[in-house]
């Protein structure tokens, strides 16, 4: 009987070590979160909603939010596979890698600006005079299709990709990823070089007559006056590439604007516009 009770209570023993050292190990485990470039996050995820993940990274207390469009798939501690991308990105991707699903569309990404001028808004900017860009392409030559300047941000969005890499992205790979057969790539160089002051005096002679021993005689003061105005000046370059899916380089024009000034800049995209190989005057 003795040997029974140790029997048992040894087995009831390796049973509760075997149990928290199996809880133990999963406690340490964490969820994997994996992106769609490949990169793993490791942590615990609090929440999923329609369009963000909350992730607190190991060993960390903070919360971040992840955005879905940004993540393949999560692997749970417990073992389990969440799948987050979906079927019509898969889709999507395939569609790009087609030349012939790119056949005559176009894509104007946004306009670098590179200015002495730290003070103004060079994202706004750049995203304005690319809406310019693509509706003058739009105007010019209607038989190309090309992309809402909306659509080709967003998906630079969903890529982590920030307008100052652009230049360091080979023009093929975005051609793909944005599943168009052209890429515009423009820069507006625009620097404040002071101001210049303009002006004009003008005198005038204000008078009256008096009657003295019945002759008249004229008297009176003069008047100066004068107005002056002080202007901004601007020396600028507009430059314009365009690059196909191949990577070739089939347009490259730079060009100082008509007139000078921070939003002078649409006369002179027309011009170089309508001399690119698709163009009116070429």
């Amino acid at each position: 009987m003795k040997n029974l009770f140790k029997t048992i209570f040894f087995s009831i023993f390796t049973f509760l070590i075997f149990f928290f050292s199996i809880s133990s190990f999963a406690q340490d485990k964490s969820d994997v979160v994996v992106m769609l470039n490949g990169e793993e996050r490791s942590g615990k995820v609090m929440a999923i909603n329609d369009q963000v993940i909350t992730f607190i990274y190991d060993n960390e207390t903070l919360e971040y939010q992840i955005k879905k469009g940004e993540v393949n798939k999560i692997i749970f501690a417990s073992g389990r596979i969440q799948q987050i991308s979906k079927n019509s990105n898969k889709k999507r991707t395939i569609e790009n890698s087609n030349p012939l699903a790119r056949k005559g569309k176009m894509a104007v990404l946004p306009f670098r600006i590179i200015t002495n001028m730290p003070t103004i808004d060079k994202d706004a900017i750049g995203k304005k005079i690319q809406i310019d860009c693509a509706n003058t392409i739009k105007e010019e030559a209607p038989m190309i299709d090309v992309i809402d300047p909306r659509v080709v941000n967003a998906t630079l969005a969903k890529n982590n990709i920030a307008v100052d890499q652009l230049q360091n992205m080979l023009p093929n790979e975005l051609a793909e990823l944005l599943g168009v057969e052209n890429v515009v790539f423009g820069s507006y160089d625009i620097e404040n070089t002071g101001t210049r002051s303009y002006g004009s005096s003008v005198t005038t002679y204000k008078s009256n007559r008096e009657k003295d021993d019945n002759k008249y005689k004229r008297k009176g003061t003069e008047i100066n006056s004068g107005s002056s105005s002080t202007t901004d000046t601007f020396d600028s370059r507009m430059t314009i590439d365009i690059y196909n899916d191949q990577g070739s380089n089939i347009y490259s024009v730079s060009r100082k604007p008509f007139s000078a000034g921070l939003d002078k800049y649409h006369s002179t995209i027309s011009y170089l516009i309508k001399r690119a190989p698709f163009g009116s005057k070429r």
